[in-house]
């Protein structure tokens, strides 16, 4: 039932009052590297705030994005990013990953053999995991609208696919029998739950937190403690999309908490009877503490509670959006 990224495409972050911004906070950015072949500057933490919303039309294709976004993936999957910097030969920046070279391709991330083919494949990255969940009651009337809009089935069925060309290369998972080599089974806060490998050692790592925090929170021990079940790797493609959801991918879990029926939890399971689920009160939505959410966060995922279109039972692993929100 998630995308593999339309469903979180839509997070909550400012308003649309901040749309000029979107642009404006690419010009400061300097590049890390002169195109005459000398070597390439690294940003560890780039000089201006990376700012845009998933309404904003903010400069994904500069080249200037690409050095934010390719320092993102090398601090965020250590072990999978060998390098990246710019190439003036191919004249756009690189990035290798799985031993492969992959250009930034007016941000769509390829294959330097389908970079001539970009224009016809969505920006790898074209939303901005925001820092705090913002009230419905807060939305403008515009906002709502546009909501709508991109929730709707024809809109989502004619948007671009991604070329996963690059996912392949950090999780090595391009057909479905190559993918599940890497799907293990783990337990996950007393319940067992199938992911991929690589982000078993993240997951225990909010595992322990949650715990010890869970001696010392009531609140955080009772969000343990009715945990129905937890759900993780499921070959599937996400709806109206053709696309592979993050579950597809072993990176996405759904924790599930006893009486969940009693609160709204997915936006797609009532959007058919209730046209303004986007504008449901907090407090009617079942919501993980924010304790667990920060902890989470902190180690690599981000929670669809805070997209527009919101998932709150659904943690994924996205390093390189958390890291993109911390220099916001």
């Amino acid at each position: 039932m998630k995308p593999f990224f339309l469903y979180r495409l839509l997070p909550i972050i400012l308003c649309l009052s901040i749309l000029p911004l979107g642009l404006g906070a690419f010009q400061s950015l300097s590049h890390a590297a002169d195109r005459t072949g000398q070597e390439n500057k690294k940003l560890t933490h780039p000089e201006a705030p990376f700012k845009g919303t998933d309404l904003e039309p903010f400069d994904m294709e500069s080249a200037k994005t690409a050095e934010i976004v390719f320092n993102a993936f090398k601090e965020g999957y250590p072990e999978k990013i060998s390098e990246y910097g710019y190439d003036p030969v191919a004249q756009d920046w690189f990035i290798i990953a799985g031993q492969k070279k992959f250009l930034w391709a007016k941000g769509r991330i390829l294959l330097e053999s389908e970079a001539s083919q970009a224009e016809q494949y969505r920006h790898y990255i074209d939303y901005l995991y925001p820092a705090e969940l913002i009230p419905p009651e807060s939305f403008s009337s515009e906002l709502v609208a546009e909501i709508k809009r991109t929730s709707d089935s024809s809109y989502r069925a004619s948007q671009k696919a991604y070329n996963l060309e690059f996912y392949h290369a950090l999780y090595d998972g391009k057909t479905r029998s190559q993918l599940e080599q890497h799907i293990v089974s783990l337990r996950f806060l007393g319940k067992r739950v199938n992911l991929h490998e690589d982000i078993a050692s993240p997951l225990a790592a909010v595992e322990k937190e949650i715990q010890a925090v869970a001696k010392k929170n009531q609140e955080v021990q009772d969000f343990v403690n009715k945990i129905s079940s937890v759900e993780g790797y499921n070959w599937r493609e996400i709806r109206d999309r053709q696309d592979r959801s993050f579950h597809s991918w072993g990176l996405a879990l759904d924790i599930l908490p006893k009486g969940w029926q009693q609160k709204n939890i997915y936006w797609s399971w009532i959007s058919e009877w209730n046209p303004n689920w986007m504008l449901i009160p907090l407090d009617r939505r079942w919501m993980p503490p924010q304790l667990v959410v920060e902890i989470f966060e902190k180690h690599g995922f981000v929670w669809g509670g805070k997209w527009l279109q919101w998932d709150n039972i659904h943690f994924e692993y996205r390093p390189e959006l958390v890291l993109l929100q911390e220099n916001q």
